[in-house]
């Protein structure tokens, strides 16, 4: 049987076993509980790799915590609401070949079932059936009882009641704001409702306005303080522009259609931009005469289509304008260090190209250093009309480009010159549609108000009681949160509950998922119709108000069933863990803390936030839009269920993103594989209870190891926690039976128990099959090992640990020598020199100088100090054993020595003392010798 085949059978054999001993389920008792969730999935298409690495994350954390002795819930739930689902459905309804040829080819789905997924219920509900398949051949260990669809009638209820209870509390409002917006499906959009799960990030931008004779020319800019400078009016020739009636704006066509998002603009005639190139307009500031000019360089989709040239300090202005006139004219406007009056020029000679997209690093880098390091130059106050020169002498000149701006802006709304648009600053983006999303203001539009002050800073101050890992997420979380605008919480469209004060809107999928881990409490014993869940029943249930006797009328519930469904709330809350993608940082995240603080108070917030990077395909996030989706069946059937979690766990550290490498698996498969048959071969020793050094040695060393271990779950550093399982461990246990001729049974399958309950929380499957070599019980739910459990001999881990030490040496000798040596000659030092490196150490211990460790031990300070720089090198059981431990370096490698041939491959291999006179001095190495640290020479 193949690999992939045997790992997978093993899997099947105890998820089986696990799921008829309801192992998973759980309830409240007087243990300590730890209460474990992962972001929901949306149920559009199958479980991917990407979701494999967030969930396998939280599934260790929860085996690991459940063998700590905690009673663990971890439930899992699925999310049809929003668009996402809907959007499969419409797309199939089209025939859409790339999604039709996804399911058929990458998801092995027939034509005929795919029909059926015009209805989003049932493309919703397959692929919850599918998820939960998958998550089950996973291994998580979740209790099925609670699981919930976003669409289930007992949880819209709990959703109203949540909204009900914000709009109470002010956080729900009707305003007028501007959002992200799809023109096709006619609704707000955030980031799960956009191809490549983008959030588009809305930026206003200032509009300038300059006034001709019949027509106004709205200039788009994001640097109003460089008006002063703008000595033309860029449009594109090529591209079609209005004239709007009223204002006589003038707009490309393609800036009309986003901008008429935001206002009510009709359009009064249409005009070709190479029509608008001789028309004159004033510059609003200086009242200077500006010609208009076509230029290959202006988009006609940006801003508003209309360009203010700065040939001073924008190199595309500057090179548009050199294009058509012999002599540019460029008014200075910015001084900066480390550049002269004209840095657009500038750098468009520094680039050496007139390639826009080449330029646009450089164009950045004057802008940057322009609004940090620059200022308005004093001179700018001889370009206005005399009636402004007070206010840009006192307001403008001379002050910083921040400070310059808002005075700027300021001017221009005084003299009526000033305007502003919205634009998608990370732009463009696109909706799953297909359409690209618009700025749109909406009015009177469902808000929750994350921009309220006074909640913003109560989620702020509140983050700081939450442990957020990897840590310096914590501080993207707070930039988060600071940044936090208003968001629009209802949809004319889509999947989800219906707002409870407007059946027109529905809850979007970010709105209805902040509080939704208190629904897993009580989902398994909600056994009421769901129009009987009044806010009374949930203000009793979750928030301990109000008068149970009522509740119970209203329900039909009795006491013993209301108070249960109490107690497991009580119980299990506050969350312990929650456990997400990166890309959850700038919504579901900040979310969940202002919604809980709303709903619950502090005493309720989460205790910790678990955020783990991409998993890429090809050197790109995986992504439904991106077509580069890996599916997790896919993986698990070609490599195995252990190997794949342990693949996601050991390839890198939990806040960067990794590559799916088969390699890495191949290489994990091939190691769980090698621990397996070390494990079965163990039956087949004969009985030997002889207990020496080697086997003293192997029950310290991993003494030492399950404290290692311990101590990096503890801080979910899993990948280092499971190098030292896999690798590390395996080489100390073939490390014992090299040293041994006849190895003790009775150590070698305690090492293997322990070893196997290492493994479990990452590979639980293989880990059963191990543990069952020896014992009937489940594995999942012994006791993690702890170091109390292994006996510690201190001269046997001084004296083998000396040993590995030693070959270690060697191997970087042959290493730096590009050589396979046939025989090793060493040299070791005389045991006076061993009494004064334990004298070193104590003196280090006491933070003795060189003065003084040389008056205590008789030796010259540039010896000392090349002893301690040599001691650092050394292992750390090695120092700390050393001062506590006798050891004779001679006796220990000599008697050892069969051991060092086997693990060198050597056929010879020599000790000599470097203090015995009659030694040979092989290339001059016998000096080299050092306590603990010998002179080798490799032939």
């Amino acid at each position: 049987m193949d690999s992939s085949g045997f790992f997978n059978e093993v899997a099947e054999r105890w998820q089986r076993e696990w799921e008829k001993a309801k192992l998973f389920d759980a309830n409240p008792s007087d243990k300590e509980k730890y209460f474990i969730t992962v972001a929901f999935p949306y149920t559009n298409s199958p479980l991917h790799i990407g979701h494999g690495r967030t969930y396998v994350t939280a599934d260790i954390v929860a085996r690991y915590q459940r063998m700590k002795g905690r009673n663990v819930l971890f439930p899992f739930a699925f999310q049809f609401t929003g668009t996402p689902i809907l959007s499969i459905a419409e797309s199939i309804k089209r025939g859409d070949k790339d999604i039709i040829s996804d399911f058929i080819n990458l998801y092995n789905i027939s034509e005929e079932k795919i029909k059926e997924f015009e209805d989003p219920y049932r493309l919703a509900e397959y692929f919850r059936e599918d998820m939960k398949r998958m998550a089950k051949a996973l291994g998580l260990s979740v209790d099925w009882r609670r699981e919930f669809t976003t669409v289930d009638p007992r949880f819209e209820q709990f959703v109203k009641w949540q909204f009900r209870k914000l709009r109470e509390k002010g956080f729900i409002v009707t305003e007028t704001d501007a959002v992200g917006f799809c023109p096709n499906d006619n609704f707000p959009v955030g980031m799960h409702d956009t191809k490549g799960d983008v959030e588009p990030e809305i930026q206003e931008i200032d509009v300038v306005e300059f006034e001709g004779e019949d027509l106004v020319f709205p200039t788009a800019t994001a640097r109003p303080e460089t008006v002063f400078g703008a000595t033309a009016i860029l449009v594109n020739p090529e591209a079609n522009y209005v004239v709007v009636k009223g204002s006589k704006w003038v707009l490309s066509k393609d800036t009309f259609e986003k901008i008429s998002y935001q206002r009510e603009l009709v359009v009064e005639s249409e005009i070709k931009g190479s029509d608008l190139i001789g028309k004159k307009a004033k510059n609003p500031i200086t009242g200077k005469e500006v010609k208009v000019y076509g230029s290959k360089y202006v988009d006609s989709g940006v801003g508003t289509g209309c360009v203010m040239a700065v040939p001073a300090h924008e190199p595309l202005h500057y090179l548009g304008l050199s294009e058509l006139m012999n002599e540019v004219e460029v008014i200075p406007v910015i001084t900066t260090e480390g550049y002269g009056d004209f840095p657009g020029p500038e750098a468009l000679a520094t680039a050496g190209t007139k390639n826009p997209a080449e330029l646009k690093d450089y164009i950045d880098t004057l802008y940057r250093e322009e609004y940090y390091k620059g200022a308005v130059r004093e001179d700018v106050v001889d370009l206005v009309p005399d009636f402004m020169r007070p206010f840009v002498k006192e307001r403008i000149a001379g002050k910083r480009v921040p400070e310059a701006r808002k005075a700027t802006v300021e001017l221009l709304r005084n003299i009526g010159k000033h305007d502003s648009i919205f634009e998608i600053a990370n732009g463009p983006v696109y909706c799953r549609c297909g359409t690209e999303i618009v700025v749109k203001v909406l009015r009177n539009q469902w808000y929750i108000a994350y921009d309220n002050p006074l909640w913003k800073s109560w989620t702020m101050k509140a983050l700081e009681r939450v442990n957020v890992i990897p840590e310096d997420t914590k501080r993207d979380l707070a930039k988060a949160v600071f940044s936090m605008r208003k968001r629009a919480c209802s949809r004319s469209r889509g999947l989800g509950v219906r707002l409870p004060w407007d059946d027109s809107q529905i809850v979007d999928s970010l709105s209805d998922s902040t509080i939704y881990t208190a629904f897993y409490t009580i989902a398994h014993q909600l056994n009421v119709e769901p129009e009987k869940l009044s806010d009374a029943f949930w203000d009793f249930v979750l928030l301990g108000r109000g008068d149970p006797s009522e509740v119970q009328k209203a329900t039909g519930l009795s006491h013993e069933e209301l108070t249960s469904l109490r107690k497991e709330f009580t119980y299990w809350y506050p969350l312990d863990s929650r456990h997400s993608g990166r890309d959850l940082i700038q919504n579901h995240l900040p979310y969940l803390i202002y919604n809980h603080l709303a709903i619950f108070g502090e005493d309720y917030l989460p205790k910790q936030l678990v955020v783990n990077g991409f998993v890429r395909v090809g050197g790109k996030k995986m992504s439904k839009s991106f077509r580069n989706i890996y599916p997790l069946y896919k993986a698990v059937q070609e490599y195995g269920v252990d190997p794949v979690r342990l693949a996601l766990t050991v390839s890198s550290q939990l806040k960067e993103d990794t590559d799916f490498d088969p390699k890495q698996v191949k290489s994990v498969t091939e190691q769980l594989r090698r621990i397996h048959d070390l494990a079965v071969n163990l039956t087949k020793l004969k009985d030997n209870e002889t207990l020496g050094l080697p086997e003293k040695w192997l029950l310290s060393i991993l003494h030492y190891k399950v404290e290692e271990v311990n101590n990096l779950m503890d801080s979910l550093d899993l990948r280092s926690a499971f190098n030292v399982i896999l690798y590390d461990v395996y080489e100390i246990i073939r490390d014992y039976l090299s040293m041994v001729n006849s190895p003790n049974k009775s150590v070698l399958r305690k090492s293997v128990e322990v070893w196997s309950r290492l493994i479990a929380p990452g590979a639980p499957h293989i880990a059963e099959e191990i543990w069952h070599i020896f014992n009937n019980s489940y594995v999942s739910t012994e006791r993690y090992p702890s170091p109390e459990e292994l006996p510690v001999d201190g001269e046997a881990m001084l004296q083998l640990e000396y040993i590995r030490h030693v070959i270690e040496q060697v191997r970087q000798v042959s290493s730096l020598a590009n050589k396979q040596p046939e025989k090793v000659i060493i040299y070791v030092s005389n045991s006076d020199e061993l009494g004064i490196l334990r004298a070193i150490l104590r003196g280090l211990k006491e933070r003795k100088n060189f003065r003084e460790l040389s008056a205590m031990t008789g030796q010259r300070e540039e010896y000392l100090k090349t002893l301690v720089e040599r001691i650092q090198a050394l292992p750390k059981v090695i120092r700390e054993f050393i001062t506590t431990y006798p050891v004779d370096e001679f006796k220990t490698i000599t008697d050892n020595v069969n051991f060092l041939m086997r693990r060198l491959d050597v056929d010879e291999i020599q000790v000599y003392r470097s203090d015995d006179p009659s030694a040979p001095d092989i290339k001059e190495k016998k000096s080299t010798a050092l306590p603990m640290m010998p002179g080798i020479v490799i032939i």
